[in-house]
């Protein structure tokens, strides 16, 4: 029998890379990191109606294995995982843990209050925000900690951001495609910029796996050379791809944020970060301090704050200094240890 075995969207069979897929792999690789791959499990959710039909299956094949078992579906699988992993447990009697990815449970929970009954069965829930830990509480559940997000990731060192890029700066966006990450509007803001100043005063590569296959290429056709779609890039090459740009866009208003990875992708660059007020996103930017927040959909707000940061680029750079700080809060070895500690 092995010590853990994860339920979890790996999408062994898929080039997706989801935040939700990037978090079970970065998970379960800690796990064999500490424990050893012969210890861990891993079953795959991933196949939609392949998945209901074998999901039974699954779960019997979790709880006879692992002395622990770990969920981490995406929102869907949730519905079908839950109920067949407690009600199977009455006769396995394993340690039941959920790794959430994202936000967006608290609302679900409320929403779905006879649901949430199955959920006081598992030994301990682990969510990504201090906002969502209150939300829980508040829902009467006391087997609820934080466990923040987390990568494995290269952190720069101050020699490599010692200055300031010169103009026109590079901005990116480093997220899913799609437009509820708020990609329009960070293209909007970028192109205000450079009527107001009469230049090209920023450029703006977006990252990312395009998942809305109509409405991406129609809008990159519309725009000048100073926008551009980079593509891709694995989880784990993140830095390599954003070390060189002046700060990271992040104008999100995805109903199941939490606390993004682009985040962290960005500490670990030292890129400060200009994000909406959404969510948790005020638990990790701080005003002034390593980024700026502005109002969701608020392109005026935006605009205004890259027109002061082309103006005063060197207040960017202490911000730089601060994020690769933080980005050592958010070590695997050091997140991973509320879970650890947990596991018979």
């Amino acid at each position: 029998m092995q010590k853990v075995v994860i339920i979890g969207h790996f999408g062994f069979d898929s080039k997706k890379l989801s935040g939700q897929t990037i978090k079970t792999e970065i998970v379960t690789q800690e796990l064999i990191k500490k424990y050893g791959a012969d210890e861990i499990g891993k079953e795959d959710t991933h196949g939609k109606w392949r998945f209901l039909i074998k999901s039974p299956l699954i779960v019997l094949r979790a709880l006879r294995n692992g002395r622990n078992v770990i969920m981490m579906p995406a929102y869907k699988g949730i519905w079908v995982i839950t109920p067949f992993l407690v009600l199977f447990n009455i006769f396995f009697h394993r340690s039941l843990f959920y790794v959430v990815v994202g936000g967006w449970l608290p609302g679900f929970l409320k929403k779905h209050r006879l649901f949430s009954s199955f959920f006081y069965s598992f030994n301990h829930i682990y969510v990504e925000t201090n906002m969502m830990l209150t939300s829980m509480q508040e829902l009467g559940f006391s087997n609820v900690s934080v466990m923040p997000n987390f990568k494995h990731l290269e952190i720069l060192s101050y020699m490599d951001i010692d200055s300031i890029p010169t103009p026109p700066y590079k901005l990116c966006t480093f997220s899913r495609i799609i437009k509820e990450k708020g990609i329009e509007d960070a293209i909007r803001a970028v192109n205000n910029c450079n009527k107001i100043l009469d230049k090209t005063a920023y450029t703006l590569d977006i990252y990312g796996q395009n998942e809305q296959n109509e409405w991406f290429p129609k809008l990159m056709k519309e725009q000048p050379p100073h926008i551009s779609y980079r593509g891709n890039i694995p989880f784990n090459k993140s830095v390599e791809a954003l070390r060189n740009h002046f700060a990271l866009l992040f104008p999100t208003y995805y109903r199941g944020e939490g606390f993004a990875g682009t985040l962290i992708d960005a500490m670990a660059s030292g890129l400060p970060v200009i994000a909406t007020k959404w969510h948790a996103n005020e638990e990790f930017i701080k005003d002034g301090d390593n980024g700026f927040t502005f109002p969701v959909h608020d392109v005026e707000a935006l605009t205004s704050i890259l027109l002061d940061c082309y103006k005063n680029p060197d207040k960017l750079l202490s911000m730089r200094k601060r994020q690769l700080d933080k980005a050592q809060e958010y070590a695997p070895s050091k997140a991973i240890i509320v879970l650890t500690d947990k596991l018979n």
